[in-house]
This record gives structure tokens, sequence and C-alpha cells, in this order.
């Protein structure tokens, strides 16, 4: 296991002895191998005092990173990377220093680096982690080859591999509202901000962030299922602005005003689609007009209706980073064409089937 140390902007790392078997003179995490009969979390207290005179309660712990490593030489092994919040000392980067090198005939000495631009003498395995958590991976594989060196040589990158991970983030809030998300299908979809789909595409499906006054954008559920209003082209649609158009209505009883177009998402499996790659277009508009639920013509049920902020709706609809940008992308361009303002707080509120004239206001946060 290994423990994230900041204080302030700084994080701290060990250098290695220099008379060390394994990686000497280069620098490393606070780290250590867990004992016979003791969990990951009492091990990371454990070391971190052992190592650096720090004590820490195991409720400042949190889990970052699970990363299976492979070294040049060497079995595989599992490392549990924590960061450990609320220590003493980390939010005052200019007082007295209480961190000390509690072992030196482990360490040669401290070293507070930049996380962002750590120096270049790191552990590649070290190296590795930091960006992954950098990256916000939670389970990655770090799989060196035989003529790897032990030393950050500008391979770790290369060998780093996320694995694809569940969005636990917002389940609480998903079961108190009834929802689920709705799985993105194949491999992920590739966001094409501000590109004009390629002809060699054919635009599958379209879908919409539709923004309300308050610049909370729309979310539709079936069965329970989460998804930004939109769905598959049909023959009579003019194009996909008309599919959204379309099906924004038959969906949620939601009529569109000024509109503008953000890019497309390249799904390369299409496994609904026939196996073919297809374009999915998106849009952010405004909310005209939000009428009486209806029931689909697709399906005879009615849709659930919310309101959230793109923050929370990209939570709830479990798109992780990826997702992340394309709501920002969303938001920034609905702000600056068509003049919704920016969400000022995370809020969902569920719209009542037969809706007033106004929105409605947010009733959790």
């Amino acid at each position: 296991m290994h423990v994230l140390l900041h204080r302030g902007p700084r994080l701290l790392l060990l250098r290695r002895s220099r008379n060390s078997p394994y990686a000497p003179g280069l620098l490393c995490l606070p780290s250590g191998k867990v004992e016979p009969g003791e969990d990951v979390v009492t091990a990371a207290v454990r070391e971190v005092a052992e190592e650096t005179g720090v004590v820490l309660h195991p409720s400042m712990l949190r889990c970052d990173l699970v990363l299976q490593h492979r070294p040049p030489r060497g079995p595989l092994r599992i490392g549990w990377f924590f960061t450990a919040e609320g220590w003493p000392g980390a939010r005052h980067p200019d007082a007295p220093d209480t961190v000390r090198n509690a072992e030196p005939h482990k360490h040669d000495e401290l070293v507070w680096a930049d996380p962002d631009d750590p120096p270049h003498d790191l552990v590649a395995y070290t190296r590795a982690a930091l960006d992954a958590i950098r990256a916000g991976t939670p389970y990655a594989l770090h799989l060196q080859q035989p003529h790897d060196t032990v030393h950050d040589d500008g391979h770790a990158a290369q060998r780093l591999a996320a694995i694809r991970a569940a969005d636990h983030g917002n389940e609480p809030l998903r079961r108190e509202l009834g929802l689920r998300a709705a799985p993105r299908m194949g491999r992920p979809w590739v966001w094409h901000p501000d590109e004009p789909v390629p002809g060699s595409l054919r635009v599958a499906q379209a879908a919409g962030w539709l923004f309300a006054d308050d610049g909370r954008i729309l979310l539709v559920a079936d069965q329970g299922m989460l998804a930004l209003p939109g769905g598959g082209t049909e023959d009579e649609d003019t194009d996909a602005l008309g599919t959204l158009t379309r099906e924004a209505y038959e969906e949620a009883g939601a009529e569109l005003g000024a509109s503008t177009y953000l890019g497309y998402l390249h799904d390369h499996d299409a496994l609904i689609h026939g196996g073919t790659p297809v374009a999915r277009a998106r849009y952010a508009a405004r909310l005209a007009r939000l009428g009486p639920a209806r029931a689909d013509p697709a399906t005879g049920r009615e849709w659930r209706r919310f309101l959230v902020d793109p923050a929370t709706a990209v939570d709830l609809l479990g798109w992780g980073r990826d997702g992340l940008r394309e709501a920002r992308s969303a938001q920034h361009r609905a702000h600056e064409v068509l003049g919704v303002p920016i969400a000022g707080d995370r809020s969902v509120v569920e719209v009542p089937r037969h809706r007033a004239s106004s929105w409605p206001k947010k009733t959790n946060g």
C-alpha cells in the first residue's frame, strides 16, 4: 500500500537509500507491505508512522487507486493508493514541519514535490500511479516488460491501462429517486466537439442538452433508466435536429427554442444499430416550453422528467470524465450562444406530470 500526504499544494516523496536493493536513489511514496493478518488500511497507517512519524487515523484515508503492477522482474503485485485527508499540517504549508525521516537507514531524504509536475527520478510504478490518480482512474494495470527499467524513463504512461469501473458516486441519490444509469454499450464512445459528422458515418441518433431558464438541463427516465432527451432517427426527420425536436416532444412534452450544434459521439460498435459504426449527434437548446407528460408513441409509457444541473446530470447518467467534458462543452456553448445562465448549485427536481407554466423550484441539492 502507498499513501499520498499533501501539504498545501505539495506531495511528500521519499528518496530510497542508495544502498536499497530495489530502486536505489529513486523517489517513491510512503509505502510498504501488508503484514500477515493485517488489512490494507491498518498497514497504511502503520507504514506512514514508521517512515514519516505522521500519525493518521484510519478515517483520514481515502482510497484513490487500486493498481496491479508487474515489475520488469518479479511477480505481479497489487498496490492500494490512499490519500490522507485532514492530517496535521495538511493545510498549512508554511507551518513548522513535523514530518521527519523516521527510517534514515531506508530513505536518504524527504522531498516535497509538485504532484502535477513531479521530479524525473521517480520509480516508474509511482509515476504510473500518480498519472492514474491525476486522471481520476480508480482501477488500472501497470504491466512492465522485461526490458523496461524500474526508473521512470518515459515508458510508465505507455504501460498504464485503465480498467473500466462502475460509477458509485451518486448511487444513493439514484436509489432515492428510483433511477439507474443507462449503459453506453460497446467500447467508450469518442466525443468529437464542434466537428461535423464525416460523410463516412451515418447519424443514427440525436440527443440534446436542453436548458431551462435557470441553467439546469432536462433528463428523462423510462422504467427508471435515465437519458438525455433524444432517440433514433426516422425517415420522416429532416435532419438530426429534427430527430431531437420530435423525440423531445414525444418523450417529455418539450418544445425547443434556439439551438446550437455541439458535435458528435463516435459509436464504433453500434451494437443496437446493426454493428456498423455510427454517429450520435449532440445539440444544446433552450427549453421553450415543457408541457404535460404524455405517452411516448413508441412504447405507450410516460417518461419521468427531471431538471438537473449539468454536473449532477453526468453523475446520475454515470458518464464519468468523458461525459463531464461533453457537459461542460454544452454548458459553455449554451451560455455563450444561447444566453443560458450557468447553473449555480447542484440540484435535482422531478417535474410534475401536469406542470405549471413557471419552472418548478428545486426541492433538493
